[in-house]
């Protein structure tokens, strides 16, 4: 989903990815299988244990850090607009990524993320 955004709108993959990350995670926790936990675990300033961990934490954490990086909070702070979500979920189902993503992904679902991080 970064490609597009970076391609329409001349935003740096970089920032296209964290931008995006909160929400595609979020999106993805239904299929996690104990990644999310050692994630945190790596950028947390305190780790969790298992038995204290819920998703949503990795979810807040990666927000705390773009923020702490300086990283917009959603795409329409780096220029995207909605005129062309249409077209750039086009262009991520194209990729490769869509087929190896942890959870089955549609072009409804394209969309329905790319309002969640405008």
């Amino acid at each position: 989903m970064s490609h597009p955004v970076s391609a329409y709108f001349n935003v740096p993959h970089g920032v296209a990815n964290a931008i995006l990350l909160p929400t595609i995670v979020e999106y993805n926790m239904l299929a996690d299988k104990g990644k999310y936990l050692n994630i945190y675990n790596y950028i947390a300033k305190l780790p969790a244990a298992p038995e204290e961990f819920t998703a949503d934490m990795l979810v807040d954490e990666l927000l705390d850090l773009n923020e702490s990086l300086g990283i917009p909070a959603g795409l329409e702070e780096v220029g995207v607009t909605k005129d062309k979500f249409d077209a750039m979920a086009d262009d991520a189902m194209k990729s490769g990524n869509i087929a190896v993503n942890p959870r089955s992904t549609t072009k409804k679902d394209i969309l329905a993320l790319y309002e969640k991080a405008f």
